[in-house]
């Protein structure tokens, strides 16, 4: 248990500087999350992309309309679910009507606490880094009463923002490399590699309880290095030694689940087909990739290929990858629909350009495109064929398109 009076001194010191608060990246998370009429909000996503500069930047708009805590504060050892109606008492003398909660999930009792809170009127948002932990019989109390927003590492456009880059061919190759984790610039690769191993053992093996945690980091590594490859459960199987393909297919869910990895599937109108064919694999963030590879010009179209993934991702609700006699690598989905058809090529040339563009042109036939799209690192073209036209731009354009 805690004092009263210790915890208002503990709350009190968590107050943010303005000049602090204003010296942090605008998020694009941040407008998103005030734009949602929705009661309680769940920030959740890999560890390191900024949940709490998040939080403090609601604060600040807010302002004495949001009561901030961290839990996550030493100060916090001791205090139980008792301590609750404490923290009410001082949330009640400021008026505040919004909760803005980091780290509320390791305290006990904590599912009572936010229903009571809805309950009363409250609006509630919290961090957490756990995907599922709502999924268990206590968490259940808050369905239908949530939506989860998913943070990521710095979008290219936020890593330009954040570095004070121009957007052009060098930063992109510069995202690429680094990525866009918040890690320091001294020895960027070693805590990247670090923080890999972090995920992928503490915070999705532990948790999910993996016994052979070998196997699974042994897999991790393996997609890592395959970005933008196809995959299967059978095939991770029998290069990797695992024991059965349900493993394998476990570990893939496990790392998906984690917000760690990511699979495309093939375009089908039939769900087996779409559950039977190889699936695409792309990473969080390219930052992983460059600080487990010793040269990473050698995956530069792999690469770009996982920074189309991740920009599609944020601006559409499924991905597919379209393949029959031709290929192309991402169709765009909204509302049931198809939107898009992206080709990645990182140097167009022109033994290959036929390919490339009959496997874009053969997916925007197939949906009645008039316009598709062809991404590169630093080439801008047109091309036109019959009714339809192919747009070729580079990453740094694609990735600031409305």
């Amino acid at each position: 248990m805690i004092l009263k009076s210790d915890l208002k001194i503990l709350i009190d010191s968590q107050k943010i500087p303005y000049d602090q608060i204003s010296s942090y990246i605008d998020r694009e998370l941040v407008s998103e999350i005030m734009n949602e009429e929705s009661e309680l909000i769940i920030i959740t996503g890999l560890k390191r992309t900024g949940k709490k500069s998040v939080l403090y930047q609601l604060k600040n708009k807010y302002s004495d309309a949001a009561f901030y805590v961290n839990f996550r504060h030493p100060g916090f050892y001791g205090f139980d679910q008792n301590d609750f109606f404490k923290l009410d008492e001082i949330i009640a003398s400021t008026e505040s009507k919004i909760l803005l909660l980091d780290g509320i999930t390791a305290m006990e009792g904590w599912q009572d606490y936010v229903r009571q809170k809805l309950d009363k009127g409250f609006r509630v948002i919290f961090t957490t880094s756990n995907a599922g932990v709502l999924n268990n019989e206590k968490g259940r109390i808050l369905t239908g009463r949530y939506i989860s927003k998913v943070i990521t590492p710095l979008s290219y456009d936020e890593f330009c923002s954040y570095h004070s880059l121009e957007q052009d061919e060098n930063s992109v190759m510069d995202y690429m490399r680094k990525g866009g984790f918040f890690v320091p610039e001294t020895n960027r690769d070693e805590f990247l590699g670090q923080l890999f191993d972090d995920i992928v053992v503490r915070e999705i093996g532990l948790t999910n309880g993996i016994r052979d945690l070998r196997a699974f980091k042994r897999l991790s590594l393996h997609l890592l290095r395959h970005v933008g490859e196809m995959i299967t459960g059978n095939q991770l199987k029998n290069t990797l030694g695992i024991k059965t393909t349900t493993t394998a297919v476990d570990y893939l869910n496990f790392l998906e689940a984690g917000f760690l990895m990511y699979y495309v599937p093939k375009f089908s109108y039939s769900l087996r087909k779409q559950m039977i064919n190889p699936r695409k694999v792309y990473v969080a963030d390219t930052g992983f990739v460059s600080a487990a590879t010793f040269n990473i010009s050698e995956k530069i179209d792999q690469l770009l290929e996982n920074l189309v993934f991740l920009y599609l991702q944020s601006k559409f609700t499924e991905l597919y990858y379209f393949s029959e006699d031709g290929y192309c690598d991402f169709l765009g989905f909204g509302k049931d629909q198809a939107k898009v058809a992206v080709q990645v090529c990182a140097s167009l040339e022109q033994d290959y350009l036929e390919q490339e563009l009959n496997g874009l042109l053969e997916a925007m036939d197939f949906f009645d495109f008039k316009e598709g799209t062809l991404v590169t690192l630093n080439q801008t073209d047109t091309f036109i064929r019959d009714d339809k036209t192919v747009h070729v731009v580079p990453f740094h354009q694609f990735a600031n398109q409305k």
